[in-house]
């Protein structure tokens, strides 16, 4: 309950700052943003989108829309981490924090394209495990598909607005994406749950952002090179539906 109490404060006092979305009954009128001119500095073409970037994050999310085995669900919880990806090689390392207010899961997740091959290492009783799957549950970082809404100044610093809807999520969810027009960084990006589905938001903060990916975080560590023995592996895998995925990749999927 305090943590729903602290996101509910959070992620209000970040929306009416971010004036991308609001809470309540005072909805954002999307048609009224499209129709507005501004000019458009990052990703006027695919020649200008970043190969690759390595951030810090923080994610907060209240009765947001995300994609599980079973469908949309709404879920609360505030997850924080570090995020590396390659776009060109479809390599990405998550290092993530989940905290749900009943469990806390903590883990690395690695990720390659060329052979749809995912390995995720969590601790469970104190002990760290790695564990290879497939296929990939994410799909190939992209930025195709964001919209240019309008020019936007988030403190001092002047940037562009894009909104998009993640694949995974139908049109069951409404993304703002703020990106710095200097560098083309990214700053903050929200969401909003629409078409029916339950109200809910979600607000995440780009941290240290670098415009290229670091290649060493991509090198596997022992634990995920030698898994455990096949009876141990069968009793872990028992554990496997308990064992939180990183949430920023299913707003976020660049």
């Amino acid at each position: 309950m305090k943590l729903l109490l602290s996101l509910i404060l959070i992620i209000t006092i970040g929306f009416n700052c971010c004036k991308s979305l609001s809470i309540g009954t005072n909805i954002i009128d999307y048609s009224k943003i499209e129709n507005q001119v501004g000019q458009q500095q990052c990703f006027t073409s695919s020649s200008q989108f970043p190969t690759g970037y390595a951030s810090s994050y923080v994610e907060l999310s209240f009765n947001a829309n995300y994609p599980t085995p079973n469908g949309i669900q709404q879920l609360s919880f505030i997850e924080s981490g570090f995020i590396n990806i390659d776009l060109v090689g479809e390599q990405l390392y998550v290092e993530f924090l989940l905290d749900n207010g009943i469990s806390k899961t903590k883990g690395s997740l690695w990720g390659f394209g060329s052979n749809s091959t995912q390995y995720v290492s969590v601790d469970i009783n104190g002990t760290d495990y790695c564990f290879q799957q497939q296929p990939l549950s994410y799909s190939v970082p992209t930025f195709d598909g964001l919209k240019y809404i309008t020019d936007f100044e988030l403190g001092t610093v002047q940037c562009d607005m894009f909104i998009g809807n993640p694949k995974d999520l139908g049109n069951s969810s409404k993304v703002v994406l703020l990106v710095d027009k200097s560098d083309c960084s990214l700053i903050s990006g929200s969401t909003e749950n629409i078409n029916n589905t339950p109200s809910g938001y979600s607000l995440t903060n780009f941290y240290y952002y670098k415009p290229s990916a670091d290649p060493s975080y991509f090198q596997l560590p022992s634990i995920c090179l030698n898994p455990p023995n096949s009876k141990l592996l069968k009793l872990l895998k028992s554990s496997l539906p308990s064992i939180k995925l990183p949430k920023v990749l299913d707003h976020f999927p660049f």
